[in-house]
């Protein structure tokens, strides 16, 4: 042991040589092979899927089926909007039959600062 600077006998310097090349190998074969396979499936899909048509060219007036993109959302939205706004600030029947209206979000809070919520009776009855 005199002129000796490592261990000799312990590790296989070419086993573990040989198996860390075998496992490079490994991992670029298995790498191509699934290449190839989903090459192979995109394929076959393709062929068994038929090509959609293209609407513009086989029917332009042919609407695409539902759910549809809007054609102008915001004037959808604006319109909504307002909608909203004039259900919340004007006055108007919900059911003309039994005399039930509908008022304005500010007018409502006016009312109920002055003339406070109705409350129940301390009897516990309805």
């Amino acid at each position: 042991m005199a002129g000796s600077n490592h261990e000799t006998r312990d590790v296989n310097v070419r086993a573990v040589t040989r198996f860390g090349l075998g496992l490079v190998a490994g991992i670029i074969l298995a790498v191509f092979l699934m290449w190839y396979l989903f090459d192979r499936f995109a394929l076959r899909e393709t062929r068994r899927s038929p090509r959609p048509e293209t609407m513009a060219a086989s029917n332009p007036r042919k609407e695409p089926p539902e759910p549809r993109l809007q054609k102008a959302p915001v004037l959808d939205l604006r319109e909504f909007r307002a909608g909203e706004d004039a259900v919340l600030h004007t006055y108007g029947w919900v059911d003309p039959e039994k005399g039930v209206v509908r008022i304005p979000v500010e007018r409502a809070m006016e009312i109920v600062a002055k003339e406070g919520l109705p409350s129940r009776k301390e009897g516990g009855g309805k």
